[in-house]
């Protein structure tokens, strides 16, 4: 009996520390993401989404709006505030994203300067945002800042509407610009 276990021991610990190593190799945060106070059509939008990037809408090559675009803006629109909230800490760059832009655009949602100052130190999980044919990593403030609140256009005026179309005030955006200078960039 005690010869067998001398042989039985180190194959199980071999094969123990195998699936130990294997399972940490593929290991991903999101596996053990609390999802209670989402409900199961956003976690089901979400599972989906999660590996598909930023999609601005436009049409590349292949003449089709991709569906990540309106899966993102059905997401934004159909989940709450507390939804919203809670996945900004979701461990997936684009599913951060979309949660911060449906909170800047929730009307009931105030606190957008708070929410944006805490975008910037949100480098992490990076995103990939497409628009036609041409893809370019970002960080999740940038995409934010550039493409979501235009607040860092150095080109011509833009048109009514969509300059500080979430009312941030001029202090606000000031603080915000000044800290966003600070950061890492993967787009500038």
């Amino acid at each position: 009996m005690r010869n067998y276990f001398s042989i039985v021991l180190p194959i199980l610990t071999i094969i123990g520390i195998g699936v130990l190593f294997v399972l940490s190799s593929f290991y991903e945060k999101s596996w053990t993401y609390n999802w209670n106070g989402i409900s199961e059509q956003i976690r089901d939008s979400i599972k989906v989404a999660e590996y598909r990037g930023i999609s601005s809408g436009v049409v590349g090559i292949d003449a089709r709006k991709p569906n990540q675009f309106d899966r993102r803006h059905w997401i934004m629109k159909n989940a709450t505030v507390s939804e919203l909230l809670k996945l900004t800490e979701y461990p997936n760059g684009t599913i951060k994203t979309i949660a911060y832009e449906g909170l800047l655009t929730k009307e009931e949602f105030e606190k957008k300067t708070e929410l944006v100052m805490k975008s910037l130190k949100d480098i992490e999980y990076p995103i990939e945002y497409q628009s036609g044919c041409v893809g370019r990593p970002m960080y999740i403030s940038e995409y934010l800042i550039d493409f979501v609140l235009y607040l860092d256009n150095d080109g011509p005026p833009l048109p009514d509407g969509l300059y500080n179309r979430f009312g941030l005030a001029e202090n606000d955006v000031k603080k915000i610009m000044d800290e966003y200078r600070k950061q890492p960039s993967l787009w500038r």
